[in-house]
């Protein structure tokens, strides 16, 4: 029996608590461009105010009824004298109206609140980039902005801000950031490869210095873009080497993943190139050609000695590959997206690394 009455006791406090809430309507919500939908931020607004426990939310098939009745069009019920008048009609304590506006390529929502006792105005208003399929979110962002609810920093950055990096939230046409363009910049070899490179051409080297300038170009495709990673294939064609009258044409292929929140990526994958290289023999820790190595010692017999392919300037061109690990990062500028990469090539001879500067611009 106490517990019956102690639940009935709550219910009624409930009931009471609720009823003695202000009330507040939600009236009318304004667009200026045809690809932002009115009544459906006017229903996000609504909801988004539903969920703050201090109002007693008026339905909204009651707010229509009564304005329709009394002649009252709430697609166009956006001054102060008709929102009062229906406060009035609806018997509410608050009334809200809202707006969405394009501005160029920025997008304004706008929410005002008005005290029926007082004549108060409660106005608030941020500023978006405009993204058509994210009006309902801004809607959300301005009203929780409006009612005191804790913000969310990044994602109204990701929405907001010019410099921000391009996710599916802010981009969600195009598959975000997307680096696709031109590449430049210097790589530098190390070990056998740089000494290959040093030696004179009649010793099988080019008599070059160990740094080649390259340039290519990057195509990229994003598989996957979730939260503030997106998964990309970047393909990248080089040709290095035109500095020093050599030309040396490669093809890389990566797997990356990119940080939408501050353009961090790191990518891996193989890379080939044309290269001249020829048979040479192992004999006292040393490689040398067949021919070299009569001359060193003419008893030697090349049958039973080891040998592999290595880079020579008088051997023929052969297919060769590599892995390469790579990073970088994005700066921007408007809409200038400038990726800057390092990367390092390890193989057992040499390591390689080097560094690309590009640049695009965000269509």
């Amino acid at each position: 029996m106490f517990k019956s009455i102690l639940t009935f006791a709550l219910i009624l406090s409930s009931f009471l608590t609720y009823a003695q809430l202000p009330k507040l309507a939600v009236i009318s919500f304004d667009v200026n461009d045809q690809s932002l939908n009115g009544q459906e931020l006017l229903e996000t607004l609504r909801l988004e105010m539903t969920k703050d426990a201090k109002y007693s939310i008026i339905d909204k098939y009651e707010v229509s009824e009564n304005l329709k009745n009394n002649e009252i069009e709430s697609t166009t019920c956006f001054s102060l004298s008709c929102l009062k008048i229906s406060g009035k009609l609806l018997g509410a304590d608050y009334v809200v109206s809202g707006s969405a506006s394009k501005l160029g390529d920025r997008m304004v929502i706008s929410l005002r609140m008005v005290d029926m006792k007082t004549n108060e105005q409660i106005e608030t208003s941020q500023d978006f980039s405009f993204i058509p399929q994210q009006a309902s979110l801004m809607v959300k962002i301005t009203s929780g902005k409006m009612l005191g609810r804790p913000a969310d920093i990044e994602l109204e950055k990701s929405l907001s801000d010019k410099e921000s990096y391009e996710s599916g939230t802010n981009n969600p046409d195009d598959y975000s950031l997307n680096l696709s363009g031109p590449r430049m910049g210097y790589t530098f070899f190390t070990g056998e490869g740089a000494r290959v490179i040093k030696a004179k051409k009649s010793e099988g080297g080019y008599d070059r210095y160990p740094a080649f300038f390259q340039m290519g170009y990057q195509f990229e495709t994003q598989y996957l873009n979730e939260g503030n990673v997106q998964a990309l294939f970047e393909f990248v064609p080089m040709v290095s080497g035109l500095d020093q009258g050599l030309f040396i044409p490669s093809l890389s292929i990566f797997n990356g993943i990119r940080n939408n929140k501050n353009g961090l990526e790191f990518a891996v994958g193989p890379s080939v190139n044309l290269s001249r290289e020829e048979v040479k023999y192992l004999y006292e820790d040393e490689y040398y050609t067949k021919e070299e190595l009569q001359k060193h010692n003419p008893t030697v017999l090349t049958s039973g000695l080891e040998n592999e392919y290595k880079a020579d300037s008088r051997g023929d061109f052969r297919l060769k590959s590599y892995i390469v690990l790579a990073a970088g990062y994005s700066f921007k500028s408007g809409k200038l997206n400038i990726p800057v990469n390092a990367y390092v090539v390890p193989s057992k001879d040499n390591l390689r690394f080097g560094l690309s500067v590009g640049f695009n611009t965000r269509k």
